[in-house]
């Protein structure tokens, strides 16, 4: 298991509740992936490298749950898993790299939404 985030590119409702009731649609919608979604996983990875980029010795320290990580963004949403013992390290990093790029950041464990 992994400590899953959402991060979505707005709009979204400015209630936290009405923004949960809508994540689940905004991960399913299809499209292109916009370019703010390969900028955040350029910074991303620039600092926590995707598992795919390092030697298969260095996999288990990696922090992403799964690769090649952009395969995980998609048309409005990204769905990001961290393992759970680098939570307290990366998830600042993550929430203030995406909300730099005015990028929405839903966390289930905690059920908080992180604005830009």
């Amino acid at each position: 298991m992994s400590y899953n985030v959402a991060i979505v590119i707005p709009p979204v409702p400015a209630a936290d509740a009405a923004a949960w009731a809508i994540v689940n649609e905004l991960i399913e919608q299809q499209g292109p992936r916009p370019a703010v979604f390969q900028e955040l996983h350029d910074r991303l990875t620039a600092r926590y490298p995707c598992m795919c980029a390092v030697p298969d010795d260095e996999i288990d320290d990696t922090v992403w749950s799964d690769g090649p990580l952009i395969n995980n963004f998609l048309h409005r949403a990204a769905i990001l898993g961290l393992s759970y013992s680098r939570v307290k390290e990366v998830l600042p990093f993550l929430v203030e790299t995406a909300n730099a790029l005015g990028l929405v950041v839903f966390d289930w464990a905690t059920e908080k939404v992180y604005r830009a």
